[in-house]
C-alpha cells in the first residue's frame, strides 16, 4: 500500500466523520476510538465492511471509493450509468425508482 492510499484515507476518514468526535464516529462505526485514530494517522485499513460504510458516509459506492483510494477515480459517466441500470434486475431498478421518488419529493413529503 503507497502512501498516496493512506493519505487518501486518512482524509477520507476525517471527511466521513465530519463534525464528530472520534469517540462518536468510532460507535457509530462500531469500532474503538484508537482504531479511527489509527485509520486518520494511516497506520491501519478498515475492513471492507468500515470501508463500504465510509464510502456510504461520503455518497459513493464502495467500488468507486477503492478506486479513488488506490488514485484512480475516474469520473462516473453517464454510459456507465445507463449500461448498469440496464443490467440490473427489476427489483433493483425499482427500489432506484423508489429513492428517486423520495429525493424529488417535496421537503415536507419527505418526511
Amino acid at each position: 500500500m503507497d502512501d498516496g492510499f493512506l493519505k487518501r484515507l486518512a482524509i477520507a476518514v476525517r471527511e466521513a466523520r465530519g463534525d464528530r468526535s472520534q469517540r462518536v464516529f468510532s460507535q457509530l462505526m462500531q469500532v474503538s476510538q484508537s482504531t479511527v485514530q489509527q485509520w486518520e494517522n494511516g497506520k491501519n485499513v478498515p475492513s471492507l465492511e468500515n470501508l463500504e460504510k465510509i464510502a456510504r458516509m461520503k455518497g459513493m459506492l464502495v467500488e468507486d471509493f477503492v478506486a479513488y483510494l488506490y488514485g484512480r477515480a475516474g469520473e462516473i459517466k453517464r454510459e456507465d450509468i445507463l449500461e448498469r441500470i440496464e443490467a440490473m434486475s427489476l427489483e433493483d431498478f425499482g427500489e432506484i425508482l423508489h429513492i428517486i421518488g423520495d429525493r424529488l419529493a417535496p421537503p415536507n413529503e419527505a418526511q
